[in-house]
């Protein structure tokens, strides 16, 4: 007997054993949570510039080929899980395709271009943690943004009310997205955290300075 989706605003019926709808079953299976949406390049852009003024700011610092350090060992590890593979060593398979997204990362797009969009996502999610509809919808989400780095994993189709041609990712399981979320979390979540630090105490010294200036006016002759 079917039932009316769990999703309070959706008036669809369930679909199979499950308590969604077809729609947000799909958008679960995409973002982790049945009413999460997708991060945008141009929504994401403004944290991602951030990190780049960040990086103009200090040059020197050994942040950045730490990170890029734990970049390379993060592929490396993926590379070296491939290869026992080949050999015939067992693999879970959403370890395998994990390993293999990240070896099309690494094929495909610039380290400090993956650094740079993961710690734009942490910022993002400090930041605006509303955005996120749970830990794990934020992780798809970290997922997917880096992925979007390589262009291999996107196809393309033409718009029909547009005519534009717009770029389409395919899907990938939710255990892998998953478990992309955990490595990137892993090589880069503490620098997010920290970058994400620095941006809100930058914020909140502007809103004092405002607020004095603010107040120095008032007391003008």
């Amino acid at each position: 007997m079917s039932r009316q989706c769990s999703v309070s605003s959706c008036t669809q019926q369930t679909s199979g054993f499950s308590s969604l709808c077809e729609l947000h079953k799909r958008t679960m299976r995409r973002h982790g949570h049945a009413e999460q949406k997708g991060v945008t390049v141009h929504e994401l852009q403004p944290f991602i510039e951030r990190v780049t003024a960040r990086r103009a700011k200090n040059p020197a610092s050994p942040t950045w080929p730490l990170l890029q350090r734990r970049w390379e060992a993060l592929t490396g590890h993926a590379e070296a899980t491939l290869q026992a593979y080949s050999t015939g060593a067992p693999a879970v398979s959403y370890e395998r395709q994990t390993a293999e997204q990240l070896m099309v990362l690494r094929d495909n797009a610039p380290g400090d271009a993956v650094i740079d969009v993961a710690l734009a996502m942490f910022a993002m999610g400090e930041q605006r943690p509303g955005r996120f509809k749970s830990d794990k919808a934020f992780g798809f989400q970290l997922s997917r943004r880096v992925r979007g780095l390589a262009r291999v994993n996107a196809g393309s189709h033409r718009n029909a009310r547009t005519g534009r041609m717009k770029l389409t990712y395919k899907d990938t399981p939710p255990r892998v997205l998953d478990c992309l979320a955990e490595s990137l979390k892993v090589a880069f979540g503490v620098a997010g955290m920290r970058l994400a630090e620095l941006e809100k105490k930058e914020a909140e010294g502007m809103k004092s300075e405002r607020q004095q200036l603010h107040d120095a006016l008032k007391d003008l002759k």
